[in-house]
């Protein structure tokens, strides 16, 4: 078993972690992605505007770190989001429809918390999958 902790270019961490860590065995590959939030890599700064702001921002995180870690969204499979307020749940849920391709989503959960780092209003995580021949 190989184990590879990926810092791709343009991503954003606020601690002690990577933003993904990639496990291998053989031929077979499983990415597990820290929680991305709405800091914008470029420049650090938290965007805490309006929710739907904030969910372009956290799943232009996740994709950056996914296919800079060479996978692609499709190859995710599992997907949890958080949110601190339950209403938000239809306006995350339309941005982060338009990331995948339809019939290609991932299994997900989506949990309310009572806050998240830097006082954004949500943050995701993911798991990706793929078999190399």
């Amino acid at each position: 078993m190989k184990i590879i902790r990926h810092k791709p270019k343009n991503s954003v961490t606020s601690g002690a972690y990577f933003p993904a860590v990639e496990v291998q065995l053989e031929n077979i590959k499983q990415l597990f992605v820290s929680g991305q939030g709405t800091k914008d890599p470029v420049s650090g700064e938290r965007f805490l505007g309006e929710i739907k702001g904030q969910a372009i921002v956290v799943m232009d995180n996740l994709k950056n770190v996914v296919e800079g870690s060479g996978y692609s969204m499709e190859e995710i499979v599992k997907v949890t989001i958080f949110l601190i307020k339950m209403s938000d749940f239809e306006a995350v849920n339309e941005v982060y429809e338009s990331y995948f391709s339809e019939g290609h989503y991932p299994a997900r959960s989506t949990v309310a918390v009572k806050e998240l780092p830097g006082g954004q209003a949500v943050e995701i995580d993911a798991i990706a999958f793929k078999i190399e021949k």
